[in-house]
């Protein structure tokens, strides 16, 4: 029988795990593996599976330290398990063997690393706690942005002939230059610019004023701080038509709508309903962030890195000619998000296990019914996109999250501070 295993704790996350097997228990096994493994064993001159005397001393001599070898990583995996089971634990990695020990008709030894979600307490939530959450109230600048925006998305273009200016949309063949030779390679076709926007504003708008289809110009750009040479070709010159904001338009944008008044009553409290939505999430990440930095709890190594390892393949997915550089880039600059995000997850595992907080079917099919009365047109492709699985857990999911933090905010003491969005578009411009 397997000796106890004696455990360590290396931290909150990381055990180490000693566990030893007389020979006795051994054995058997390995003389099972012996014999399979000679049965195997063709000697020089002999026939398959016919070892004897000189020939069996040559076979032990050149296969006892593979035999050895096999039988080692079969058992560690066989009384690694064991050994869990006895303990209860359950590890979120792959154990790594720190040290091994074993010879023929001797004990196994083997230690073993592996980490397991960490054990912690929760703050006394449920005796209160305080929260601050900003909330954004719309005005009538928000409507005025709503309304440029339809009529930009429901704008058409018209193709000219004249000379291009300040708003133009110019389809262009950019050739890099070095003092005015063309650089192989250093060609980009077919991009879309605007004339006095970015990188085509100021003393580069002045010097593109005027040209016209199948012209060519040199211009210098400014990119990251240095100038850089072009040669400009044009394909194309258009202009932007705006529609003109009246009913016609309201009805183009909305069917449903009687005129531009309705029109605009209508997108007036869909904003207030976003900003609404934007408050809500506000608040939710309070809560995150009370819970976590009133938690005392490490983020596992391995979970951090399976993380960052799922956000790199997903913009690998996006670009697939990424360089070693930028997936650093990206697994320096997220791994903050990632142990945040790791340390709410088994919060709120812990919270939802604790106060047993579920999703029942009759929650699902309510939440379905709300989402179907919400948009009738949609209803068919609602039931469609619900009968797949991954979905379908999705689906769950949201329902979960908004049951427990429904709960959590029970105790929740919440100090809203009201701002007008213009403050939220000023900080916005400052970030840009």
């Amino acid at each position: 029988m397997m000796k106890k295993p004696k455990l360590k704790k290396i931290n909150s996350f990381t055990k180490q795990l000693a566990v030893s097997v007389p020979w006795k228990e051994l054995e058997g096994d390995y003389q099972k593996l012996f014999d399979r493994m000679k049965s195997n064993y063709t000697p020089p001159g002999g026939r398959k599976g016919k070892v004897f005397g000189i020939h069996l001393d040559l076979f032990k001599k050149n296969y006892t330290s593979s035999i050895e070898s096999q039988f080692a990583e079969d058992s560690i995996s066989k009384y690694y398990k064991e050994a869990l089971d006895q303990l209860d634990l359950t590890p979120i990695n792959q154990g790594k063997i720190i040290d091994l020990k074993f010879k023929q008709e001797e004990d196994l030894g083997f230690d073993i690393e592996f980490e397991i979600k960490p054990d912690f307490n929760l703050p006394k939530y449920n005796k209160k706690f305080k929260i601050k959450a900003i909330k954004y109230l719309p005005t009538n600048q928000d409507l005025d942005d709503a309304l440029t925006d339809l009529q930009n998305r429901f704008s058409t273009m018209k193709e000219i002939d004249s000379g291009a200016s300040k708003g133009h949309y110019l389809l262009v063949d950019m050739q890099e230059l070095d003092n005015d030779t063309p650089i192989i390679g250093k060609k980009m076709e077919k991009q879309y610019i605007r004339l006095g926007f970015g990188a085509f504003n100021n003393d580069v708008l002045d010097s593109i004023s005027g040209i016209k289809k199948n012209e060519k110009r040199n211009v210098s750009l400014d990119i990251k701080g240095n100038q850089v040479q072009y040669e400009l070709s044009v394909h194309k010159i258009e202009e932007q038509i705006i529609p003109k904001l009246d009913d016609e338009f309201a009805k183009t944008v909305d069917p449903n709508s009687e005129n531009l008044k309705s029109f605009k009553s209508k997108l007036t409290d869909n904003i207030a309903e976003n900003f609404e939505t934007e408050h809500l999430k506000s608040v939710n990440n309070a809560i995150i962030d009370y819970f976590v930095n009133n938690t005392k709890l490490e983020a596992p190594n391995s979970m951090i890195e399976n993380y960052l390892n799922h956000l790199v393949e997903n913009n690998k997915a996006q670009q697939p000619n990424m360089t070693e550089e930028q997936e650093q880039e990206i697994r320096s600059t997220s791994k903050d998000a990632a142990i945040m995000n790791i340390k709410w997850y088994l919060i709120k595992e812990e919270i939802i296990n604790k106060e047993k907080i579920d999703v029942s079917n009759d929650d699902m099919e309510r939440r379905k019914k709300e989402l179907i009365e919400k948009d009738p047109q949609n209803a068919k492709n609602i039931k469609v996109f619900l009968k797949d699985t991954n979905n379908q857990q999705k689906f769950f999911d949201d329902i979960l999250n908004e049951k427990l933090f429904n709960y959590l905010k029970e105790f929740a003491i919440i100090k809203v501070q009201e701002k007008k969005s213009d403050e939220l578009r000023k900080m916005q411009g400052v970030s840009k």
